[in-house]
């Protein structure tokens, strides 16, 4: 029994009950300033839209303190605690402005557009006063993607590879940005009126999240499986052969994903892309991510 890792793991694990505390913290006095997040979820009336908020900044913070810890240098049991508890702090400011930024985006985005309901539109009030799944779905996507290219982001640079992990993290965002646009394109529909943005703000749609959430947890994986192989000096915007090989995968998947379409309809007249964009049909959201998901699962278990 090796009682070094129980010791290890018994104070990291302090350390992460701390880090997922001081995100609330940021959560509520930063992110969702002005809204009783208290109430939202332990209150008489619990709102699941801010839970799943939550959930997601949650699962980024443990995906980041897992990648600082694995990344800490072994020299001294004694220094390893400071240098991770530094980095946590300073990861986790990154994530607040980052995520306030995309906040901002999307204000300007929708300006003075208003919801199904009638409101002007914004991240918290989708969330808080409208509780829409949704957006919170959609929110925990861009903390996957964020949460994705922090991770390539090594605070004690071990490897040496200097200004190449901080071209792969602006690669990795760049990836998402794409795969947002991909998915709202061509898996959506083909066009632009049914985008992204439309059904998690406007139409309250938690179906063409999850869609997104598989497409996205499954092509971020196999990028970063395909990172793991790069020689020293080597990042996404200096290898044409990646995007175009993710370019590749994702048609093959759009392909796939439409002979299943059109199966299905064959078979039992069921559209599934009616159920998706037009019915709402979070079930088939559900499913939907599920198979782009598995099939890009199967791709990266071949990688290794």
């Amino acid at each position: 029994m090796n009682w070094t890792i129980i010791s290890l793991f018994a104070i990291y694990s302090v350390i992460g009950i701390v880090t997922l505390v001081l995100w609330w913290l940021i959560y509520e006095s930063v992110l969702a300033r002005g809204y009783n997040v208290r109430e939202a979820v332990f209150g008489k009336r619990p709102n699941p839209a801010v839970a799943l908020d939550l959930f997601g900044g949650f699962l980024a913070t443990a995906i980041l303190l897992y990648a600082i810890v694995a990344l800490a240098p072994r020299t001294s049991f004694r220094l390893n605690i400071p240098a991770v508890g530094i980095n946590i702090v300073a990861i986790l400011f990154l994530l607040t402005v980052l995520r306030l930024l995309v906040a901002g985006l999307l204000r300007l985005w929708f300006r003075d557009h208003r919801d199904a309901q009638g409101d002007l539109i914004s991240m918290n009030n989708e969330l808080f006063v409208q509780r829409n799944i949704a957006t919170s779905l959609f929110s925990t996507v861009l903390y996957v993607i964020l949460v994705a290219g922090l991770v390539e982001l090594d605070v004690f640079d071990n490897a040496h590879q200097g200004m190449a992990q901080v071209y792969n993290m602006l690669g990795i965002w760049l990836l998402g940005f794409v795969l947002v646009i991909v998915h709202s394109f061509f898996y959506l529909e083909y066009g632009t009126r049914n985008h992204i943005l439309h059904e998690c703000f406007h139409d309250n749609n938690p179906a063409a999240p999850f869609s997104l959430l598989g497409l996205v947890a499954g092509v971020l994986p196999l990028n970063h499986a395909m990172l793991v192989t790069f020689s020293p000096g080597q990042h996404m915007f200096n290898t044409p052969e990646l995007w175009g090989f993710i370019g590749i995968i994702l048609a093959f998947v759009l392909i796939a994903r439409g002979l299943l379409q059109v199966l299905l309809y064959a078979t039992t007249g069921i559209n599934l892309r009616y159920e998706l964009v037009i019915a709402d049909n979070v079930a088939w959201g559900i499913l939907d991510g599920g198979v782009i998901f598995s099939l890009l699962l199967i791709l990266i278990a071949l990688m290794y």
